[in-house]
């Protein structure tokens, strides 16, 4: 065959996959027309993800920027983790996990089950999520974290729940119960002074006609216990 004849195959050849190519990557050839969340969300606003997608979700099958949708949905505030996949022929699939707010810090910023902190709109934030709040000196955080995470078991054993944790500029620390009982701590032996209140907890309610109300554990050998009128 002639040299020139074969050139012309190629070149034709080349013509053709290009425009396949181009046709293949037109955002009129198999647009993306649907997308699917695998996961229940609870927290995230559904709006807002559909407007965050309207912008990146873009294109056809093949041109669609998968990495630019993902980067995309973890800039909302409750998304954690973001997958995005395609699927034949109009489909995306996003698989979001969503941040599990554990606490409040400082009543603003909430911490995550890993410690992580996180700003979200507080509309999103209910009453229903009965979040405790955490506080203590700037760069405290994880500190504090830490501490309420060692705590909060200890106290559920006896039906308690930790409302707020702070921890003061002194370094101490206190508790404010969900029964109104406020908890005064010193700086160490945080274990030994909470066990020590747990094990009379329960006298101290059989107490007649009066509750405690306040509790000093910062003593070497035992605690003072202030009572008020029972209701």
């Amino acid at each position: 065959m002639d040299i020139k004849i074969k050139l012309l195959l190629i070149a034709l050849s080349l013509s053709l996959f290009g425009g396949l190519l181009l046709l293949f990557f037109a955002p009129h050839t198999l647009p993306i027309t649907n997308i699917r969340v695998e996961e229940h969300l609870v927290n995230t606003n559904p709006q807002a993800l559909q407007a965050t997608l309207s912008q990146v979700a873009q294109g056809s099958f093949f041109s669609v920027d998968l990495t630019a949708v993902q980067l995309a949905v973890l800039t909302l505030p409750w998304v954690k983790e973001a997958k995005v996949q395609r699927q034949w022929p109009d489909t995306l699939i996003l698989k979001i996990q969503e941040r599990q707010a554990i606490a409040r810090w400082q009543a603003q910023t909430l911490v995550d089950k890993e410690g992580h902190l996180f700003t979200v709109p507080q509309s999103s934030v209910t009453k229903s999520m009965n979040l405790p709040i955490l506080s203590g000196p700037v760069g405290s955080a994880a500190q504090v974290f830490k501490h309420y995470q060692f705590l909060s078991p200890l106290v559920q054993a006896v039906g308690l729940q930790i409302q707020k944790l702070s921890l003061s500029v002194r370094l101490a620390w206190q508790i404010n119960l969900d029964n109104g009982i406020k908890l005064m701590f010193g700086r160490d032996d945080s274990e030994l002074r909470i066990r020590r209140f747990l094990k009379v907890y329960r006298r101290l309610l059989k107490t007649p006609k009066s509750r405690p109300v306040f509790v000093d554990l910062r003593y070497t050998n035992g605690m003072a216990v202030q009572m008020a009128l029972a209701e």
